[in-house]
């Protein structure tokens, strides 16, 4: 399958319209990780509590991030599609300074507030004794190897530093793996795409199973060979959107990340995903057209933009705000599920205010402050994706 740049009428037509979609998963996402974080941490719903949940949502997040990231690099001109060092450069300074600027705003609260957030996390604890976990991250022995650790965003690559803050940061630290690699992915892929996949995913797995044997176990799966195989399947879906593929060439590099994907993730959810996924954005347009209609609009809605928009802080900043408020909430509600209810949509409320003074002030200008940082292509090369 070879890759073409995605320049045509029918996907730049459609492009914003269809990318509602993602912000519908990111959105969601980080809302049903707030809420798993609430169940386990205020005595909410067991079905809210099981590890998959949270799991699952974050699976998406890396889903979407696979797609995104791929989709960009194939159609901004700003990339050069990865061909060039300026193209590989400006994608290096976009993806920092989207996650870097919220990150260490978010980091530094959460080191020198983590002896308190600790005393909160043990507070929690005794009321709710199913929640109780190891302090270590809280009372942090190394605060100058954490904190350069996760400045540098190499924490996830070392067990030790891979869950040491109170902050859900192990995701990001995957992330940005990702985000070191994909310009070497990117050129693997650029020739023949299921071979180049199939080759990615294999040596994903070999180095799980290396892990394995040699008894290297992470406290929270944040090196990018544990979880390649979600943003490999949103690549796939952004690989087969864009080249418009037909499907006798799709079916193999589909059916060959569904493989990749039960076996990383022994479970349907992200399977299921995938094909969802590939159904509503790559399947000729005259299938389902109403229900796609439907769909389409709820992605739409201007929930998801919002949301979307939220996610990143939501995710992150949640815990600094859920831990002091349920450690006063368990105590005098002894696990009341309508005051849980009350107390996790009310914090909800004030973690989304704070997300949004986030986006407004600190992640905004910290896309700005990328973007001007960008390199313009040399004058004597051609842009072979003007107008995308």
């Amino acid at each position: 399958m070879q890759e073409a740049p995605a320049t045509t009428t029918a996907t730049t037509s459609t492009i914003k319209h269809d990318l509602h979609y993602f912000d519908f998963v990111r959105g969601w996402a980080a809302v049903l990780v707030f809420f798993h974080h609430a169940a386990i941490l205020g005595g909410g719903p067991a079905w809210l509590t099981g590890d998959r949940v949270g799991a699952e949502a974050v699976n998406a997040f890396m889903f979407a991030s696979g797609f995104l990231i791929h989709y960009q690099c194939v159609t901004s001109s700003a990339y050069d599609g990865l061909r060039s060092r300026w193209g590989i450069r400006n994608f290096y300074l976009r993806r920092f300074f989207r996650i870097a600027p919220a990150y260490y705003v978010t980091l530094a609260a959460a080191l020198l507030l983590s002896h308190w957030l600790g005393e909160a996390r043990m507070a929690i604890g005794e009321v709710v004794p199913a929640s109780r976990t190891s302090m270590e991250r809280y009372f942090i022995g190394d605060y100058l190897g954490n904190a350069a650790m996760h400045l540098s965003f190499a924490f996830g690559l070392l067990p030790q530093y891979a869950y040491s803050t109170p902050l859900p940061d192990w995701s990001l630290g995957l992330e940005m793996q990702f985000y070191l690699l994909f310009p070497l992915f990117h050129a693997l892929l650029r020739g023949r795409f299921l071979g180049g996949m199939l080759c990615l995913l294999g040596v994903f797995l070999l180095a799980r199973v290396g892990l394995k044997l040699a008894g290297i176990e992470y406290p929270m799966p944040s090196l990018l060979a544990l979880k390649f195989h979600n943003f490999a399947a949103g690549m796939v879906v952004a690989h087969l959107f864009t080249t418009r593929a037909s499907w006798r060439d799709a079916a193999p590099v589909v059916v060959l990340t569904l493989a990749f994907l039960g076996i990383g993730e022994r479970s349907l959810v992200m399977p299921a995903v995938l094909l969802f996924s590939l159904w509503f954005l790559c399947s000729p347009a005259r299938h389902a057209v109403f229900l796609k209609a439907v769909l389409a609009r709820l992605f739409a809605h201007r929930s998801s933009s919002l949301l979307a928009d939220l996610s990143y802080s939501v995710y992150i900043v949640h815990l600094l705000f859920m831990l002091p408020v349920f450690a006063v909430v368990a105590r005098h509600t002894n696990g009341s599920t309508p005051a849980w209810v009350v107390a996790s949509v009310a914090l909800l409320a004030l973690v989304a205010a704070v997300s949004w003074a986030m986006y407004r002030w600190v992640e905004l200008p910290g896309i700005a402050l990328g973007k001007r940082l960008l390199t313009r292509a040399p004058a004597r090369r051609d842009d072979k994706f003007a107008g995308a």
